[in-house]
């Protein structure tokens, strides 16, 4: 054998797949300092520095849950938008398990149960059967890949009657409005959105309840009802309890609140190794009376029974005893905290996008804003529309008009929370995934939390806008 001849041939073959490899390209990265803004705007302290009483209380504690009871009183109303203008309705979310508040399950005989649990899931099946799917690596599945996932559905196994059952979260969880283990791309006519898994409805808290309403076939995926809606968790996520034990551990009056991005839970006082994590703006109690680096978390037996374990904090944990104060520093300092983080449309990667960025951020004063941003501007007061034939120097003015860092606005579709002003143009807070145009005709994405001006999202002003003030 001619021993230089293959070893030409291996090098050549090793030199061919690097240079096939290199070859590949990445979506060019955004800049940190998008077009329209300072490097200054990125950090708290300028932002601090524009306010003229950055440490007054805006809200108490009181009003702020007030302000929750009632949106919650409106939403469960029997007609929240009888009288509300055309162009305020909130525009309806695509996905079949989605709904403006979640139903009392709980008070429904065991047939209207069992025929709820039916009508869901078949809007599901008409769902996936609406449209083509891909895998992760956008390639098309095949019709048996779907009438699997129909099957693990188990819409034979809904009896006549059902009986609703109290859970609650053990972890961070992915709802999903498929019963699927995998991540999936829509096909084509999704407006360029095929990179966001479609089977995911979004992320769930730590210690949320959840009302169990079916099975799958394997027992994999409970079929749930939750503030998203309904959906599909895996089984191992959620512990059955008593609504009582539930309340006990949700409403306890000694706890703590993550405000840090997302903040490690450890089994020990050494804090050596984590044992699960908890998210901006959730709370989990106090489990000593002297030690607040103690709190009880949620946990499943074997047999899917409810209990509660006793996690440690760090010493520098970012986190604090009770909600924060409502105060325009703490506001700009937490969604700061968030800047540079990936958008996460659909919440398959455990991340967020603009809604929930919003939520979490504003959560860690005790608000429990609308879980979609076209109900946004419904938990206030506030029912003036921007009109988008007004032209940007009537909507600028009218933009800056609102306080900032208390001032969500929405355009149906997409949320941004105003920060102030640059040269004449609103620079607000915002977590997108677009990309714009550079002057080099270069297509640059940012897909991350981060600060900018109104041209993007670019249809933001050519929608009708509406305003939320939380003061």
């Amino acid at each position: 054998m001619n021993t230089k001849w293959l070893v030409r041939s291996i090098v050549l073959v090793a030199v061919v797949m690097v240079s096939t490899v290199s070859v590949a390209e990445f979506y060019e990265r955004a800049p940190d300092v998008l077009p329209g803004t300072t490097k200054e705007m990125l950090t708290a302290e300028y932002w601090i520095g524009t306010m003229d009483e950055p440490d007054v209380l805006i809200l108490p504690l009181g009003e702020i849950r007030a302000r929750n009871e009632k949106y919650q009183r409106w939403i469960r109303s029997v007609d929240a938008f009888e009288n509300v203008p055309d162009e305020r309705i909130p525009i309806p979310y695509f996905y079949p398990g989605v709904v403006f508040y979640p139903p009392d399950l709980m008070s429904l005989d065991a047939t209207a149960q069992a025929d709820t649990v039916r009508k869901r899931i078949g809007h599901e099946i008409d769902y996936l059967k609406g449209r083509e799917w891909g895998n992760y690596f956008g390639v098309k599945h095949a019709e048996h890949d779907i009438n699997a996932l129909i099957d693990e559905m188990a819409v034979d196994r809904i009896a006549a009657s059902s009986v609703a059952r109290s859970g609650i979260t053990v972890r961070t969880a992915l709802q999903r409005n498929v019963a699927a283990q995998f991540p999936a791309m829509s096909g084509a006519g999704d407006s360029n959105s095929y990179r966001w898994d479609r089977w995911s409805m979004g992320v769930i808290a730590m210690g949320q309840p959840v009302t169990v309403l079916h099975y799958s076939k394997t027992g994999e995926f409970l079929f749930v009802l939750s503030p998203l809606g309904y959906g599909w968790l895996k089984s191992v996520d959620v512990a059955f309890a008593t609504v009582d034990e539930i309340k006990r551990f949700t409403d306890s009056p000694r706890f703590v609140v993550c405000t840090g991005d997302r903040v490690q839970l450890y089994t020990s006082e050494e804090c050596t190794v984590s044992t699960g994590y908890f998210r901006m703006g959730e709370r989990l109690p106090i489990a000593s009376k002297i030690n607040p680096r103690l709190v009880q978390i949620p946990q499943r037996k074997i047999n899917g029974d409810f209990t509660v374990a006793v996690a440690w904090l760090a010493l520098d944990s970012d986190t604090h005893v009770g909600y924060l104060p409502y105060t325009r520093r703490n506001i700009v300092t937490q969604a700061l905290k968030l800047i540079g983080n990936l958008y996460d449309f659909t919440g398959e990667l455990m991340g967020r996008q603009h809604e929930t960025t919003y939520r979490d951020v504003f959560a860690s004063f005790g608000f429990v804003l609308p879980r979609t941003d076209p109900l946004f501007t419904f938990y206030g007061a506030d029912d003036s529309v921007l009109l988008p034939d007004s032209g940007n120097g009537a909507q600028y003015k009218k933009i800056l008009a609102y306080e900032p860092f208390v001032t969500l606005m929405s355009c149906g579709r997409h949320a941004q929370l105003i920060f102030g002003e640059h040269e004449g143009e609103p620079i607000v807070f915002d977590q997108h995934g677009y990309r714009y145009e550079d002057e080099n005709g270069i297509m640059l994405e940012v897909k991350r939390c981060n600060i900018g001006t109104l041209m993007m999202p670019e249809y933001f002003l050519e929608r009708n806008v509406t305003f939320l003030e939380l003061k």
